[in-house]
Order: structure tokens, then sequence, then C-alpha cells
């Protein structure tokens, strides 16, 4: 029988493309390549043309904040979506800080961005192909940007802000003064799922299970720190991560941007994290973005190209992964090859194979058949 070709989808997160000049964030730290992000896009849309993916999924924070103050959002956001729009497959767009920054929620939709399901909700599921289930969450629901002042995620945002980082209203400059880091992620570029969401994505997650799909969680802000930074994480992530851990036989992975610096991480229900680094801060010539292979068997096969994705708390410095495998058991390294020989290094691969569930006897001849390749190990089990 001939093996199923994967889903595949396009990935790429915070292009914040501005019509300006090369800058910095606030801190004056990162440095930021404002219309190099077009050029990055543009390689993307090229490569996933290429490959032939079936979707595409842009992680949010399309445009930078900074075209509001210059009155360039329109223009902007035409920009980037002229550029996406050249791959025919189906885009999904995420909310992110920097799309409120610059378009009203009543206005996204006339804007161009998808932001939202068939049902109206900003938060939303859909089929991959006949074995796979995206599921596209809204971590602005409560928050302090992007919602009237009487709308009820507001003010419950207000009283999370009075709770656990009151620097945010009283105006201060440095709202982390005297903050400890495990309440850094309180302030206003993130923000929060609401009740409603979370009994939604249990249901999500119910019908995938009742159906056999395994699924793929994508929101703007990371849920899980080890995968980012303290200052980048939703502000009620561990409530997310319980409904995920009850689900864990189903969940593969859960996709992020809003660090640019990007990071890594596997959970303790041994679901794979991954934060996508900016094309923003991508040094000219070089690339940022990638290509998901979702294999009907249940793993998916992250393909970064260029540094898509490097080492959590590294300040986008370390080392970058060359390909995550997404599977229970499975362990990425970064800088990593696949081309693992035997050795020493074998018994490692043959307990990483067997965590994923597959015998030690399977593992052994896959591996043996595959000349000490992971991947092609992989594909020979799941074919």
């Amino acid at each position: 029988m001939a093996m199923q070709a994967p889903f595949r989808l396009g990935l790429i997160a915070d292009i914040q493309y501005a019509d300006c000049e090369d800058g910095t964030d606030f801190s004056g730290c990162e440095q930021r390549h404002f219309r190099n992000s077009l050029n990055i896009a543009r390689n993307a849309v090229e490569c996933w043309n290429a490959v032939g993916v079936d979707a595409v999924v842009q992680l949010g924070d399309v445009i930078d904040g900074c075209n509001a103050k210059m009155n360039a959002s329109e223009t902007a956001l035409a920009a980037v979506l002229n550029v996406l729009s050249r791959s025919p497959a189906q885009r999904f767009d995420l909310i992110g800080n920097h799309e409120l920054y610059n378009v009203k929620r009543d206005s996204m939709t006339a804007s161009g961005l998808r932001c939202f399901g068939p049902d109206g909700l900003t938060y939303y599921s859909v089929h991959l192909g006949d074995r796979w289930e995206a599921i596209f969450l809204d971590p602005y629901e409560i928050s302090l940007i992007g919602l009237s002042q009487d709308d009820s995620g507001f003010l419950e945002a207000q009283e999370m802000m009075r709770q656990h980082n009151p620097n945010v209203l009283t105006g201060a400059k440095d709202w982390f003064k005297g903050l400890p880091t495990s309440k850094h992620r309180f302030v206003p570029y993130n923000g929060g799922i609401s009740p409603q969401q979370l009994s939604w994505l249990k249901t999500a997650l119910e019908n995938a299970e009742a159906q056999a799909r395994k699924a793929l969680i994508f929101l703007h802000v990371p849920l899980f720190e080890a995968a980012t930074k303290a200052k980048t994480v939703v502000w009620n992530s561990e409530e997310v991560l319980q409904v995920l851990h009850s689900h864990s036989d189903t969940v593969v992975a859960v996709f992020a941007g809003h660090d640019h610096n990007g990071g890594y991480g596997v959970d303790a229900a041994g679901i794979h994290h991954i934060t996508m680094n900016s094309p923003l801060t991508a040094e000219p010539g070089s690339d940022c973005y990638a290509v998901l292979e979702c294999h009907s068997d249940g793993w998916a096969h992250f393909l970064p190209h260029g540094r898509a994705c490097v080492e959590s708390n590294t300040d986008g410095a370390g080392q970058a992964y060359p390909q995550l495998i997404l599977a229970k058991g499975s362990k990425n390294l970064p800088g990593d090859s696949d081309e693992r020989s035997p050795g020493a290094d074998s018994q490692d691969s043959l307990a990483e194979l067997q965590a994923m569930g597959f015998s030690a006897e399977r593992a052994k001849e896959a591996f043996e058949a595959a000349g000490g390749s992971m991947i092609a190990a992989v594909t020979i089990l799941c074919g």
C-alpha cells in the first residue's frame, strides 16, 4: 500500500512589516529590520508554493504597531497580504497584539485578515486532511488592548493587573520594577483566555479525540514558559495547559510566536511547544519560516528554513533546531543532525523510538534499515 502523503502547513510568525528604516524595540536591545521582513515573507511563499503546502498559518503580528503612529496601517497590511495571497493555499491568520494596535476587531475581516471562524468567533477548529485537527485560540479575549473600557474582558484584565502587577495601572514607566519573575507575564502586550473559550476548547478536543484525530494548537502568545521567557506567556496559561494535558494523547504540539527570539520545550504531558522566531529580527539575507508535515500516523515533522526556532532564553543567539520530530517521547536537540550513525548514539535513538511507542525489535529493525537516520526510521515505522 502506498504511504499517504502528509498534510503540509506553511508557518510564519511576527512578520511585523513597516515601510520604515531599521530600528530597535523599546529597550534598544532588539534589532528590527522592518522592510526586510517582507522579503522573508516573499521567500516563504515561494518555498510553500514549491513544496505545495495545503494551508498556511500566519501566527499573528503581521504588521508592526509603528504603522498606526504613521497612519500607514492600511497600506502596510495590504502590502503583506498581497505577498501572502500569492500562495493559493488556504490561510489562517491569528490575532496578535500588533493586530490590535492597528486594526479594530470588528474591522479585521474587512481589512483582509482571516482571523474568524465560520461561526464568527476568533477561536475555532478545522480539519487538516483526514487525521489532524487545527485548533486556533484567541489569547486576547481578556485584554487591556483591543477592547472597549466597558467590555467584560477589559474589566477582568484590569482586575488581574490589580492582583498581579499594579505597576501597569499606576502608569509606572517600568512595569517590572519590584515584580517577581513569576508575575512578569502580567503586562499589557499579553492577555488571557476566557472561561467560555476554555470550555469550548475542552469540547473541541473531545470531538477530535472521538474522531481519532491528532490536534495542533495555534495561538499568538506562548503557553509554556520553558519554550519562551517569563515576559511572553498567556496570563492564565496554567488553566489552558490543564485542558491540553487532559487530552495529551490527542494534542501533539502547540505553536506560537510573540517572543521574537523563539524557543522550544516539551511539557510534563509530553506536548511539544514551538515558539517561532520573527522575520523582523532575522539578518538580511537569511530566512525565518517553516513547513510542517503532518503524517497520517500521528506524528509531525517541523522543517525550519533559517533560524525559525532556536534554543529558549538565549536572546535569539542560541543554536537553531534544524528539524523537530513532533511525537510522544521524541527528543529534539538544537544543532542536532538527522544522520545519527550507529554507535554510542544509536542506543539513545533506539530508546527514543521506543518512547514514541514502537517495540524494541521494530525500532532496531527500522533504525538499521534507515542507516542510522531517525527521520527515515520514523517514516519506515509509520509507513
